[in-house]
């Protein structure tokens, strides 16, 4: 009896957690933003956000303009306003994240596994977070996605898609497991601070035709410590019919956990994006950060997804913004 109390007071609590986010519409602005490959966005502040193509032909961001309901949060406009580049070789650049306190970003590569620092004019300033060499056992293309800043802790959050090789093995369509991953902070020295695990949902996929893709494609700090974490997981089948992104977000409290433990993790919200008969709202959500608070103080969280250069003509550039109560 005490055992089915505890479970159903646990899916009391989830629930109510999942209640406090809304999930709006996704949108695209094909006459407004360039097909790309957009895996990662930072607010600069106002209406202003800069956004990274991990396959541009050289490395940078672009700069955009993104309008927001002050009510709703509903995205109303995007626009890709300029390319900001010195012209160097595109690092497949995954993660971005921006500090204000030095008018500068951070930028997440994972083909040389750094995250190095750009100032506002696309220039290598020569300044990186020191990265702890477990993470130089990541596979390939599973290296660091996620980024985030938090200028009220003054800590910098990262961790790789998938779990490191010296970590165990990744999942994948016939070994539905979990991630376990390490999700590491650093300070404004750029020096590596606490590190804490994080076990991501196993698949539900059910079958072993086609592939999948779980993992952590992006974080938020929300500014009182706590972090929203993207899980998502991509699903693909051979005639791309039954496709589907399957998207989780969880709030996790690092403050409240001693390093080396294992993160609790609250689901806030959850939704799915595919491509089916009738529908083809496919979108490989990427990159999420904080955007501007709501009229009534709410938090937005804006999410931009990665087309694959709007692929074969059955992908789009999508944008969603999801509404959260504390």
């Amino acid at each position: 009896m005490k055992a089915r109390l505890l479970i159903i007071l646990l899916f009391a609590a989830a629930q109510a957690m999942a209640q406090q986010a809304v999930v709006n519409k996704q949108r695209h602005f094909a006459e407004t933003v360039p097909a790309g490959n957009y895996s990662g966005i930072a607010w600069l502040g106002g209406s202003r956000y800069a956004v990274v193509n991990d396959k541009s032909a050289t490395a940078g961001f672009h700069l955009m303009t993104i309008r927001t309901d002050s009510l709703t949060g509903d995205i109303m406009e995007v626009r890709a306003d300029s390319f900001v580049t010195a012209g160097l070789p595109n690092r497949d650049e995954e993660g971005i994240c921006y500090v204000p306190q030095t008018n500068t970003l951070f930028i997440s590569s994972e083909q040389d596994g750094e995250i190095v620092e750009y100032g506002m004019d696309g220039t290598l300033t020569g300044r990186k977070l020191q990265i702890p060499d477990v993470f130089r056992t990541a596979y390939s293309n599973s290296g660091f996605e996620a980024l985030t800043y938090c200028a009220e802790t003054h800590r910098f959050w990262t961790t790789t898609e998938q779990t490191l090789r010296a970590d165990g093995k990744q999942p994948g369509i016939k070994n539905k497991t979990a991630n376990r991953l390490r999700l590491q902070s650093f300070g404004d020295d750029l020096q590596p601070k606490e590190q804490y695990w994080y076990v991501t949902d196993s698949s539900d996929v059910q079958g072993e035709k086609g592939n999948s893709l779980l993992g952590v494609s992006g974080m938020a700090a929300l500014g009182d410590g706590r972090l929203v974490v993207m899980e998502r997981e991509v699903r693909h089948t051979a005639k791309h019919i039954g496709s589907f992104v399957h998207v989780k977000l969880y709030v996790v409290n690092p403050p409240l956990h001693q390093p080396g433990e294992v993160l609790e993790k609250q689901l806030l919200t959850e939704f799915r994006t595919r491509i089916n008969v009738t529908a083809r709202s496919f979108a490989n959500y990427e990159g999420i950060c904080c955007g501007p608070p709501l009229a009534d103080g709410r938090r937005l969280l804006l999410l931009v997804a990665d087309s694959q250069n709007q692929y074969k003509g059955w992908l789009k550039d999508w944008f969603r913004s999801i509404v959260v109560s504390d």
